[in-house]
């Protein structure tokens, strides 16, 4: 796996928020996306720091995004949950492995990195929402019950 699950849990989270500008709890969002909440809460906080989001404390607070979905890419949130770098290692573990002194899977890893990279920062969280939705609309019972006549 390239990326931890928290980074999952924050793609997940951040394409669910309401793309209104309004707040949401942590909790709430947690009890949606059945992820643990003390878990969620952590990484929430943490995308807020990156300033992904905006968080407000109190009843009527809650986590929200700081700009629209279309301007946060899928890249920068992972940035902000893997640190910058994270898929520059060497994918066999060598400590000195770069162009000058390749290990086995150099060449072919920086073909899968550099397309792993374009991907990320070309697609964005309005990306992901819109996937969810049709997503949602496909597995909707009228869609399924469309389907079968």
């Amino acid at each position: 796996m390239l990326f931890t699950v928290a980074s999952g849990y924050a793609l997940q989270a951040l394409a669910h928020l309401p793309e209104d500008g309004s707040f949401m709890m942590a909790k709430d969002l947690s009890g949606q996306l059945k992820l643990p909440p003390p878990y969620l809460a952590k990484i929430l906080q943490r995308l807020a720091r990156a300033e992904i989001l905006e968080s407000v404390r109190g009843p009527k607070g809650g986590f929200r995004l700081a700009r629209p979905s279309h301007h946060i890419t899928v890249g920068e949130v992972l940035v902000a949950m893997e640190g910058a770098g994270s898929l520059d290692a060497c994918i066999m573990g060598f400590p000195a492995c770069d162009c000058d002194n390749p290990c086995p899977m150099h060449e072919a890893w920086s073909a899968v990195k550099a397309q792993v990279e374009s991907s990320m920062t070309s697609n964005t969280l309005r990306d992901l929402q819109l996937t969810k939705m049709r997503r949602t609309h496909l597995q909707s019972p009228q869609a399924l019950r469309r389907g079968r006549r």
